[in-house]
């Protein structure tokens, strides 16, 4: 294991989940630029154009699939294990769709793919999230995020190059086989890195646990914030230990005192409102949006698509820098409202179909993409692994997790008939729930920006009394002592 500490151990971390992430969005990405392809459908058997739509949409199963998998072993594998082995078996899946002869075996890949990349998404932000200081916690998920973007607009420039500049089946074998990539560089980087503090504090591995807190924060084992942090974490474990064993059930019928039930519904519903934004439409169907809706010809499309793809990754280093000063209630209404605004002058625009309205659609598209990536884009998935307690976070970042991909593969199914039966009109339900989703983070997302993981517990605690579980004050909040050690003027 390497001996990196503070910022360049915190540096290695980013880096190494991002490749894993920067995957996240590749995958997603690379088949949508490729389906119209003649060597590509007379290799797969040149399926219909619903078939083909399946075929692109089971990725998304694989991904629910994988999102059980990381619930149910990922607190056994652990944090660092269960990336490797969702990069593994990505790269098993990559490789079988790059030798594809035939649909069924492109369908396996996609699959395999899938459960890799459910397991990598459902364990990814749980990672960051437990090994960041808690002032730059949002910083560090939204730079995952940008990654994942990053990684979207890779795959589409690189579909886009080879269409346009080679022919034959390399066009589409290699953006197939080149998504390995990404996943070897995280298989190989992340045995280095060490192991979630408090995922080796939660199984009894303690030494452990505070070695590598004074490598993340750089400083003594003996030192107060390591002692405050670790005190905090026992406190957090002490709660937990006292309440009602976590199952399906209790999400009926809540007894519990921290509320976890509550928290796992807010991981799913929150994913359920970032998906009828409906970023997936434009995502999986922008070229489509812009010839049927917009009225740009093919070619224009293509071309326009790509820079749609560009915004959107722009939009999405803002958070990088304010996400933890603004909060999270905070950019996400901002986000709604803005986004509500440019999705209703957007739907106006292509309804009315003259020349000025679709320079106004084209306009709002735009406007759309940035503000989504730096809203909505990053907190859904930073919140789950915040508002979930140590002993169940896994669970509740995999019900995030798997909340996106049961929505995606909804609306990835549902957006090509819709757009051909009703046009315009579909765009009406994503304007409301864009509305809806304002009242619903104002009266039910707690905020948790500058909190450590183990604080934030304490927002969902029914009568909360620290003298319950032994709390002091005597060595003060980790947060507190994380701002002084990085103000110099302490």
């Amino acid at each position: 294991m390497l001996d990196l500490r503070g910022q360049a151990l915190q540096t290695a971390i980013a880096a190494s989940a991002g490749s894993a992430y920067l995957l996240f969005g590749y995958d997603q990405g690379v088949l949508g630029g490729l389906v119209s392809q003649p060597s590509f459908l007379n290799a797969i058997g040149k399926p219909s154009s619903s078939f083909l739509g399946t075929i692109v949409a089971l990725f998304n199963i694989g991904c629910l699939g994988g999102c059980v998998i990381a619930a149910v072993w990922g607190n056994y594998l652990g944090r660092k294990r269960t990336i490797i082995w969702g990069c593994v078996i990505m790269i098993i899946g990559g490789a079988i769709q790059a030798s594809t002869y035939g649909s069924g075996q492109l369908i396996a890949g996609r699959i395999i793919s899938g459960i890799g990349n459910g397991m990598n998404t459902s364990t990814v932000p749980v990672y960051v999230s437990e090994t960041s200081r808690s002032t730059i916690r949002g910083r560090s998920l939204a730079i995952q995020m940008n990654m994942v973007i990053l990684g979207t607009v890779l795959a589409y420039w690189l579909d886009y190059g080879m269409i346009r500049n080679h022919t034959g089946e390399v066009v589409w074998r290699f953006p197939l086989a080149f998504q390995d990539f990404f996943a070897l560089a995280t298989v190989l980087t992340m045995p280095f890195l060490p192991e979630s503090p408090r995922w080796l504090y939660s199984h009894g591995r303690k030494e452990d646990a505070i070695h590598t807190l004074s490598r993340l924060m750089s400083c003594a084992e003996e030192d107060p914030t390591i002692l405050a942090i670790v005190e905090e974490i026992e406190q957090a474990i002490a709660v937990e230990k006292l309440q009602a064993k976590f199952t399906v059930r209790s999400l009926f019928h809540d007894t519990t005192e921290v509320k976890n039930p509550r928290r796992i519904m807010l991981c799913f519903m929150i994913q359920l409102f970032q998906q009828f934004t409906g970023i997936n439409v434009i995502a999986f169907y922008v070229t489509i949006v812009l010839e049927e809706n917009v009225g740009l010809s093919k070619e224009t499309s293509s071309l326009v698509a790509g820079f749609v793809q560009i915004a959107f990754w722009l939009g999405t280093f803002p958070p990088i820098f304010l996400l933890d000063r603004l909060g999270r209630r905070k950019v996400l209404m901002l986000g709604s409202t803005v986004l509500c605004i440019a999705m209703i002058l957007f739907t106006t625009g292509i309804a009315l179909k003259t020349s000025a309205s679709a320079n106004l659609a084209l306009a709002m598209l735009f406007v759309y993409e940035i503000t989504f990536g730096m809203s909505w884009n990053t907190v859904p998935w930073l919140y789950a692994p915040e508002i979930t307690p140590l002993n169940i976070r896994h669970i509740g970042a995999a019900v995030c997790c798997f909340s996106e991909w049961l929505w995606t593969f909804v609306i990835a199914q549902m957006t090509p008939p819709a757009i051909a039966n009703t046009g315009w009109k579909i765009y009406l339900l994503f304007c409301f729930m864009l509305l809806l989703s304002i009242p619903f983070v104002y009266f039910f997302i707690p905020e948790t920006s500058g909190k450590t993981l183990e604080e934030i517990d304490y927002i969902f605690v029914k009568n909360w009394d620290g003298r319950r579980f032994g709390m002091s004050d005597a060595t003060g909040s980790s947060v507190e002592m994380e701002q002084k050690q990085d103000d110099p003027s302490e």
